[in-house]
């Protein structure tokens, strides 16, 4: 099947604005926010899907985005946000090493998702569903995620997915939120509202559990 030419200069542009950068070959891609860095032992594991899971709307969701986002710029690290319902609100009017997606549904997430993943050019890619009721979640495709993890596989990026439940059966490392923020919370600066946020790993398979799922 033919490439359709609107791709290939996307892809070149793509190239163009994220180069991939070279050096010592790692395992893991270091996110830059010490929380889910030292839970993960270093970074987010290369050619994997990570799910972080959002449980509800108070467990500070978009605090956690924002400081992963910010903390891969200040490493000097390109990351590319699929927005799922084009909620994501920048902190900073400028994110020069952010690829910001912004779709309208869920079936446009996932094409943006699989036409990033292949082209290669990001190591870090985040998918927001943390906004997506869970019945349009529920009609993804299993295929879907399993088409993303053998690509995955191929190009050695990370797929991290944010979503409120577990959707992704695939996913090799499955993590949560578990501080619920309250109205008081609200009030204080995010700096040290980030401080309450924990992660609990919830789920960990072994590299052949994961391959074969």
């Amino acid at each position: 099947m033919s490439v359709s030419p609107k791709i290939i200069e996307l892809r070149k542009i793509l190239a163009e604005r994220y180069p991939q950068q070279t050096g010592t070959r790692s395992l893991c891609i270091p996110t830059g926010w010490s929380p889910l860095d030292s839970l993960l032992g270093g970074g987010l594991p290369k050619g994997a899907i990570v799910q972080l899971l959002i449980p509800n709307i108070s467990s500070g969701g978009a605090i956690v985005l924002h400081e992963i986002i910010e903390a891969m710029h200040d490493i000097s690290q390109y990351v590319a946000l699929i927005d799922s319902k084009d909620c994501f609100e920048p902190a900073a009017d400028h994110h020069p090493l952010l690829l910001w997606i912004r779709c309208n549904n869920v079936l446009q997430a996932l094409k943006a998702t699989d036409l990033i993943l292949r082209d290669g050019n990001l190591s870090l890619v985040i998918l927001d569903f943390k906004e997506n009721l869970d019945k349009e979640l529920r009609k993804i495709p299993r295929s879907a995620w399993y088409r993303f993890q053998r690509i995955i596989e191929e190009k050695r990026n990370t797929l991290l997915t944010i979503t409120r439940h577990p959707i992704v059966n695939s996913a090799q490392i499955t993590i949560s939120t578990m501080h619920r923020l309250s109205m008081d919370d609200l009030s204080t600066q995010r700096t040290d509202l980030i401080k309450f946020i924990s992660l609990e790993m919830i789920r960990l398979r072994t590299q052949q559990e994961y391959r074969y799922a």
